[in-house]
């Protein structure tokens, strides 16, 4: 039993049935699958039409926890009994968990509703348990924790509240454990303060009590947090309009920062946290670097800028961009015509830029990459680009797309989604959605170099097909993302870890209906080239670690998505379309696990609500792409990390 239930029980006050309490303390874990389904109803009593606890009043009786004082009353402001207290608490907990306290009820404080499980309530001499005195706020918030152990945090007193130095250890520990689980607010914001003395009312118990048991089965923010989670920060923002704010929470899905980003835009594409204090973002149009007070330090508008970014060690930016060519230039460079329509349509391709910050408003290229000056088609022997496409793994089958037949996207037919930096080899990665592959080029050029062959590809993995080198039963790779380095002292440093969307496409030859997060250990490289065996493809043929749900189909993320490794080994992953993120073991258990509260369309979510569905079956609360950031980030050092309660919402 943990400390603070062991306290909670030695109390002479909190004597709620010692036998009861032991038993049901005893056996929980996952709820019995019960269910708790919330209330449309209101207006059952007269006295309550004003209290903001009406719905939560509502809730108790549907569920059978708790009833009236008296016909079409409730009596919300009346202090609560501890006979009430521990009934309430009892029955509570024997409807979430299944696990009836198997001792006969002993205090008749209210009488037990019809179909409540005998023994729902406590047990104890009378004389220590004083059944008609009230209960404090305090002594409830230990009541809740003791008898709710997924309200409980083992954590030294953080000194949230300012008025909890009359209370005891176990009191502190209790109050700012139902604090961070969203349970209470407590009693007053500036200075936040809990008034840990104060009797405690019926509505107010059947507030803390609907909420403790939403926290348990929650819909939304934290789901599971068990020993082995890697503890550290995890900062998110909602796609689209919804996305005014960035947070920072920790591993107890708690707020310990907010960015709030009502002068700009929105945040598009995820945010990253620099090594000073400062967060990167972009949107649309606009790289942007805000200090943790959400004051601008430089903004830098480029057009067309998409999908991934990040700070160089030289403080510069590296992005992709999109670039456009009408119908005549793509014709004229080797696409096939016929498979292009004359519709004056622009057809995009990638390009990279690295720009150099030099004033408020404005920054420098210093550098470019295009994959417009490395293609190389066998379509027409007239047009630009002819070779041989098995020759030449270095360069990029301009008409692979098309020949495949794959997809549709015929004017967007690279769609690369992700960048990437090594500092010790001075390489570049990108993963190119539409080929399924990553790719790896040299960055240590000038731009008129990485025009020309010392620009083209050093390193492709994960669909062979491109370059002539395979079959389909030699891809691997299926609209990936996120593809990246291992960062150096992490599990697995200098490999590549790659979240494999799949795709479900059989018509088009995607017929993988499941996602996994590969990690694979690349080639050598020496002598200026990443090895390989003549005339064959890159590579490895394997993955070294994989990730899938046991029942495939069970993980499947179509788009966006990512994952990261932790310093403990475990893996940190994202499944976008699920707003879902999560911590695997290198065994591939789940010890970690958060549902994003932001919706895009209906902003935070309210605890027991589920995120809704768009007609394409992606929730409303999806995400592009998180970051994970150790305690030691020296970025965090300037930042209050004090938790301020959950993101979702509570009735």
């Amino acid at each position: 039993m943990r400390f603070m239930q062991r306290v909670a029980l030695k109390l002479l006050g909190l004597m709620l049935v010692v036998a009861a309490v032991v038993v049901l303390v005893g056996t929980v874990g996952a709820p019995a699958g019960a269910g708790i389904e919330l209330t449309s109803n209101s207006g059952t009593f007269s006295d309550d039409d004003d209290s903001i606890h009406e719905y939560n009043i509502e809730q108790i009786v549907e569920w059978e926890i708790g009833r009236g004082c008296a016909p079409g009353r409730f009596c919300p402001s009346t202090a609560i009994t501890r006979s009430e207290m521990a009934a309430w608490l009892s029955r509570a907990s024997t409807r979430l968990y299944d696990t009836p306290s198997q001792v006969e009820e002993s205090i008749s404080g209210e009488p037990t509703p019809a179909g409540t499980p005998a023994g729902g309530a406590v047990r104890a001499d009378s004389e220590n348990l004083d059944p008609d005195g009230t209960v404090t706020r305090a002594e409830a918030a230990e009541m809740l924790v003791a008898v709710f152990s997924h309200l409980s945090v083992e954590s030294t007193p953080l000194g949230l509240f300012s008025d909890a130095s009359s209370t005891s250890k176990a009191a502190v520990l209790a109050m700012e454990s139902l604090y961070g689980a969203g349970v209470t607010k407590g009693c007053a914001i500036e200075p936040l303060r809990y008034c840990p003395n104060q009797e405690i009312t019926r509505a107010q118990a059947t507030s803390l009590l609907v909420r403790a048991m939403l926290r348990a089965e929650p819909t939304v923010g934290l789901v599971l947090n068990e020993p082995q989670t890697a503890q550290g920060y995890t900062l998110l923002t909602a796609e689209g309009s919804a996305s005014d704010s960035a947070y920072l929470i920790d591993h107890l899905g708690r707020i310990v920062h907010t960015w709030k980003l009502d002068r700009l835009d929105h945040i598009y594409w995820h945010p990253k946290l620099l090594e000073n204090g400062n967060l990167l973002i972009m949107d649309n149009a606009t790289v942007t670097e805000i200090t943790s007070a959400g004051n601008i330090v430089w903004s830098c508008f480029v057009a067309n800028a998409h999908h991934d970014f990040l700070m160089l060690p030289n403080g510069n930016i590296l992005l992709l961009v999109r670039g456009l060519k009408s119908y005549e230039e793509v014709v004229a460079a080797g696409f096939r015509p016929d498979f292009i329509q004359a519709d004056g349509l622009k057809i995009k391709y990638d390009y990279m830029l690295e720009l150099k910050p030099t004033g408020p408003n404005t920054c420098e290229v210093v550098w470019k990459w295009s994959v417009w000056d490395h293609l190389i088609q066998d379509h027409d022997p007239s047009k630009d680009n002819f070779g041989i496409i098995a020759d030449h793994p270095e360069l990029i089958d301009i008409n692979y797309l098309f020949n495949q037949l794959r997809y549709d996207r015929r004017h967007d037919w690279l769609h690369s989604n992700a960048i990437d930096y090594n500092s010790s080899l001075d390489q570049i990665m990108i993963s190119v959605r539409h080929y399924s592959e990553l790719w790896i080029i040299d960055h240590n050029t000038t731009t008129k170099e990485a025009s020309g062959p010392k620009g083209d590809l050093l390193y492709r993995w994960g669909n062979p097909q491109t370059y002539r080198a395979g079959d389909f039963e030699d891809q691997r790779l299926f609209w990936q993302h996120n593809t990246h380095w291992v960062p150096p002292g992490l599990p697995g440093e200098g490999n590549i870890l790659i979240f494999n969307n799949g795709a479900g496409d059989e018509e088009f030859g995607f017929p993988r209906w499941y996602s996994s997060v590969d990690e694979i250990k690349p080639p050598p490289f020496t002598g200026g080239a990443y090895q390989k065996e003549p005339d064959s493809a890159f590579g490895p043929n394997e993955v070294i670690w994989t990730y899938t749900a046991e029942e495939r189909a069970e993980f499947w993320a179509s788009l966006t998505s990512g994952a990261q490794r932790l310093p403990n080994g475990n893996t940190f992953i994202l499944n976008g379309p699920r707003g879902t993120i999560f911590q695997v073991t290198p065994e591939g258990k789940t010890v970690w696990k958060y549902i994003n509260p932001i919706g895009i369309i209906s902003g935070p979510i309210y605890q027991g609500d589920h995120p809704n569905l768009d007609p394409h079956n992606n929730s409303d609360n999806r995400l592009f792409r998180v970051e994970w950031y150790p305690p030691d980030h020296p970025g965090l050092q300037g930042i209050d990390l004090t938790p301020k309660g959950p993101v979702e919402l509570y009735r």
